[in-house]
């Protein structure tokens, strides 16, 4: 009898097996569609959750799903864990355009964070992309990248390729125009000669700068610091007098330079900042024209 309970057991596991296999993977494509849903919603956290547990339990495509769960975490601003899922889907994918994908989003992120070198390292391997939207996303991206590294030139150039890969390339004129302003700012703007001009002539640097409440603080400063060192000089020595003043012009003369090279370089930036701001809705309104069209 022995033989025979063995036999029925076996046949028992055989037969109960497949069916729960069968929906096991049933349940993970359910919870998948459940997480697509919420990702659509912009339940990211959510979403993110479901994925990875459907990835923890063995859901086949593993490429497409660290690729979602990156997205996810790129969404909540969690850009560490969003690099390293868009590194798990890069790696375990056999799929171009997934690579790419991985690729982009990773770039991206690491953009958000700041990281403009890695990002450009990233970004060094699409050179030769044939898809024109992922193109044009490459070249978007290390436009930005170059131009957080102040390496304006090659933003530029990346920025025209941007705009080469739409119908309407009307952009390229006005994104020129942005970076001669640019280049305008940075030579008007100048924060070492804003330094040296208020060593001369106190406030004079925060005239530069376009500061003129700083300007009228720092010559009122000074001006009131000189008259107490003739009146100390006057009521005892001459010696005494220059120790008062060794002391102050480290503290305020200086910081007064130093604060105009800091308000030069923050009106530089600002001026930097608005082209960059502009050159972004070109983009973007060259962009909106190109879907426009191609519908």
């Amino acid at each position: 009898m022995n033989w025979l309970i063995k036999h029925v057991l076996i046949f028992l596991l055989i037969t109960n097996f497949f069916p729960v296999k069968y929906s096991y993977g049933q349940n993970l494509n359910e919870l998948v569609l459940f997480s697509n849903v919420q990702y659509e919603h912009g339940n990211f956290e959510l979403a993110a959750n479901e994925y990875n547990r459907a990835l923890f339990f063995g859901y086949k495509f593993e490429d497409r799903l660290s690729l979602k769960i990156a997205n996810c975490y790129f969404n909540l601003n969690k850009l560490e864990l969003s690099e390293q899922f868009y590194d798990r889907a890069y790696f375990s994918t056999n799929s171009d355009s997934i690579k790419t994908e991985a690729v982009l989003g990773k770039s991206f992120s690491l953009i958000l964070g700041k990281k403009f070198i890695l990002a450009l390292t990233e970004l060094m391997n699409l050179d030769t992309l044939s898809i024109n939207n992922q193109f044009i996303k490459l070249n978007f991206l290390k436009g930005i990248a170059y131009f957080g590294l102040h390496q304006d030139k090659f933003a530029e150039a990346c920025f025209f390729r941007c705009v080469k890969g739409f119908t309407d390339r009307e952009g390229k004129v006005e994104i020129g125009e942005d970076f001669v302003r640019i280049r305008k700012a940075e030579r008007r703007f100048n924060p070492a000669i804003a330094w040296r001009l208020s060593l001369i002539l106190p406030g004079s640097g925060q005239v530069y700068s376009g500061n003129y409440m700083e300007a009228a603080n720092s010559s009122l400063l000074m001006a009131g610091f000189a008259y107490l060192t003739v009146n100390i000089a006057i009521e005892y020595t001459f010696v005494e007098a220059l120790v008062v003043a060794s002391s102050f012009f480290q503290r305020y003369f200086v910081g007064g330079a130093n604060m105009a090279e800091k308000l030069t370089l923050e009106r530089q930036n600002k001026e930097r900042n608005n082209s960059f701001l502009s050159i972004m809705k070109i983009l973007e309104a060259a962009d909106t024209k190109n879907s426009s069209n191609s519908n």
